[in-house]
């Protein structure tokens, strides 16, 4: 199979050329989407540092059929100074190598969450916010957690994502604690224990040398230190809130303070204020710091009418419990079992108006 580089509609795409592709001018010939499901493109050096090819996901991106060739054009840009690998039937056919090198860098790491400073040895999941669109494939030997004390390395902390869990911008990656290590009674947990050991600060790396989606090295290494706390095992319950209510005619904000740290990327969009009957009131929402409050400030001020706070029943702290199950659940204890009704709302009225 010959490959080669080519430039289509202002942009780098790669050219194939081979008795297959012709075959697909014929009056038998399958479609070009159904040949595209055979054809893999990945960086070169992922493809050789993985012994699982066929489980590794192509670079997104569209083919095109034309007289001379199979043109694929990516989504994202080729990575300057990468070379890319060409799979057919998840065999290497070829390698291509672009000449350019790599940029000035810009990308950086611009948030780890969660933002406090303790983890819960039964953690879930850590989420590291980029500034621009990230190679996929490197997040397994570009981000590491090591011991804080004696800085050594702790192997099996992440499942091992094939494809990674991006966001659709690529500037989002998510991290799963082995769940298999954090649930009692697994064999991973009785064999290997939980990922995270109390009482033992831990240091999450982001190294530098991991590519943004130009090819690019990031600015800086990022390093985050967190301590490792005693196990949350109860569901999310908004009854043990703090609420500030807003006082009528005014564009107070509505305060919400939990009593444990939440799931940031859930808590997000998980709750919203809205009149008895109505639709959602329009306004900003701000997460607090540590992802321990939330608030809502209204477009309009508060009127005299009742309200209601509604949460998402799937709303997650730290260690995956939600308002609906606890993640590791004791099947002994009884108040771990579902609820029989769930409080997805919460009334509140405003304190007074303002003079």
């Amino acid at each position: 199979m010959k490959v080669t580089w080519f430039e289509r509609a202002g942009g780098l795409c790669l050219r194939i050329e081979d008795e297959t592709i012709a075959a697909l001018r014929g009056p038998a010939a399958p479609s070009v989407e159904s040949l595209a499901r055979r054809i893999t493109i990945l960086p070169h050096d992922l493809v050789a540092a993985n012994d699982r090819i066929a489980a590794l996901q192509s670079l997104p991106g569209t083919f095109a059929l034309e007289d001379d060739g199979l043109y694929f054009s990516p989504r994202f840009p080729f990575v300057e100074g990468v070379s890319y690998a060409v799979l057919l039937d998840h065999h290497h056919v070829a390698t291509v190598e672009p000449s350019a090198r790599p940029s000035t860098a810009v990308t950086e790491v611009v948030a780890i969450f969660p933002s406090g400073s303790v983890l819960p040895v039964n953690a879930l999941r850590l989420y590291i916010h980029f500034s621009s669109p990230m190679t996929e494939g490197w997040a397994q030997r570009a981000v590491r957690v090591s011991r804080a004390d004696a800085r050594e390395p702790l192997e099996g902390v992440f499942l091992e994502m094939t494809p990674e869990l991006w966001d659709p911008a690529r500037t989002r990656l998510t991290l799963l604690f082995d769940p298999g290590r954090i649930k009692r009674g697994l064999a991973p947990n009785l064999e290997a224990g939980y990922p995270l050991v109390e009482g033992h600060s831990i240091i999450v790396t982001v190294d530098g040398g991991f590519p943004d989606a130009a090819g690019r090295p990031l600015r800086e290494r990022v390093t985050r230190r967190y301590d490792v706390g005693p196990p949350v095992r109860t569901r999310v319950d908004p009854t043990m809130w703090r609420y500030q209510h807003p006082r009528c005619d005014s564009l107070d904000p509505l305060v919400v303070e939990f009593d444990r740290p939440l799931d940031r990327a859930i808590l997000e969009h998980s709750l919203w204020v809205h009149e008895a009957a109505a639709e959602p009131l329009h306004g900003r929402t701000t997460v607090g710091a540590g992802e321990r409050s939330w608030r809502f400030e209204p477009q309009r001020p508060w009127g005299q009418n009742s309200y209601a706070l509604a949460i998402d029943p799937r709303l997650e702290d730290l260690a995956g419990n939600s308002l609906r199950r606890v993640f590791d659940r004791d099947l002994c204890r009884a108040e771990d079992d579902p609820p029989a009704a769930l409080l997805t709302e919460v009334a509140f009225t405003c304190s007074g108006s303002v003079r």
